[in-house]
């Protein structure tokens, strides 16, 4: 799997970021956040939501556990922070077929018993931990993918984001 760290100094750079991956995710795929309350997960699902044409909006999913959303793909907005550790998603409807045809975002996915990768599914996970200053974030990506993981360097060197290798 490829890694990179990444520095969000502001809340536009955190939207910059989920724009510019958003452009290279694709249906089938499986974007898992991790990091504890406040560290930006939703934050981040909404831009990628944005730069999706998201349709409603996306929210924090937290009280309803999936939220299905209409865009330029589907959508699927998750998150299991209120699901016993080791819960299984397909028991608890978190995944379900239709979902090959458009992107999962998880929230807290390591709560979860996720079975392992394959069938088709890219898996990219982003762990967001909070930086030096209130808006600052530090975000590691890993994508098993390494064609798209170049396409996002590329992306984010053009940006003028600032990140380095794992």
């Amino acid at each position: 799997m490829s890694a990179l760290n990444l520095t969000l100094s502001t809340l536009e750079r955190t939207q910059q970021f989920g724009a510019l991956l958003a452009g290279l995710l694709q249906p089938g795929d499986r974007l898992f956040l991790i990091g504890e309350i406040g560290a930006g997960k939703t934050t981040l699902a909404r831009a990628i939501g944005a730069a999706l044409q998201a349709d409603p909006p996306l929210t924090s999913p937290t009280f309803v556990l999936m939220s299905e959303h209409h865009g330029t793909m589907p959508i699927w907005h998750g998150d299991a922070y209120r699901l016993p550790d080791g819960s299984d998603p397909l028991a608890h409807g978190l995944i379900d077929e239709r979902q090959a045809r458009g992107l999962t975002i998880m929230e807290w996915p390591n709560l979860l018993n996720w079975p392992t990768n394959g069938g088709g599914v890219a898996q990219i996970t982003i762990a967001l931990q909070p930086g030096a200053t209130e808006e600052q974030r530090i975000a590691q990506v890993d994508w098993a993918d390494a064609v798209r993981h170049q396409r996002l360097r590329d992306a984010l060197h053009a940006a003028g984001l600032e990140f380095h290798d794992a």
